[in-house]
């Protein structure tokens, strides 16, 4: 095989949303480009920084008398997404930091605009199905989290040359097949 640009991917969202998410049960897409179930709803911009998927594999080695390292062990894996949902006004982003029973929206009136209305609280966050999509030419990459919630809440700053995000940081789950994620890719390159 040899070296191909076709195989190189750099992930903008797509123009539809990036990111969506569902409710625990719904169907998992099973390629790159079929459309989703409409269960799936975005959850608005993300900062430039993007969106990062961590692996991390808990190894360790196993010692013979004399110290000759004679086995390697794997005890587990760990996957984390890290992003900067940009729109701290969408009932959706809050609803994933605090939990939707935690905001309430009001739809706006003649006198007032849309309000919103988050209760921070200890409560745990909720699972959801998470579903990252990116192109790259015509190249297609989606990462399915078929169990995802947010873990941890980083700082919200409002300044006056920068946007107040909700930076978060989620933590996978394995479904009951094992997979903490599913990727999937369509290089686009069709035969003639």
């Amino acid at each position: 095989m040899t070296n191909s640009v076709n195989n190189v991917v750099v992930g903008k969202p797509l123009v539809t949303g990036g990111i969506s998410v569902a409710p625990l049960g719904t169907v998992l897409p099973t390629d790159a480009t079929t459309a989703l179930d409409p269960a799936y709803t975005p959850v608005g911009y993300v900062t430039d920084n993007g969106v990062t998927k961590s692996e991390k594999r808990n190894t360790g080695t196993i010692a013979a008398w004399g110290g000759d390292t004679i086995a390697a062990t794997k005890k587990g894996m760990d996957v984390t997404i890290k992003l900067a949902m940009a729109e701290l006004l969408n009932k959706i982003v809050q609803g994933l930091i605090y939990g939707d029973a935690n905001v309430v929206a009001t739809p706006a009136t003649a006198t007032k605009g849309n309000l919103l209305k988050v209760t921070g609280t200890s409560a745990p966050t909720p699972r959801k199905v998470w579903v990252i999509e990116v192109f790259s030419d015509q190249a297609k990459v989606r990462v399915v989290f078929p169990i995802a919630k947010v873990m941890d809440v980083g700082d919200t700053t409002f300044k006056d040359d920068a946007i107040a995000a909700a930076d978060a940081t989620l933590q996978a789950f394995p479904d009951a097949t094992g997979a903490y994620f599913y990727q999937y890719s369509d290089d686009g390159q069709k035969t003639a």
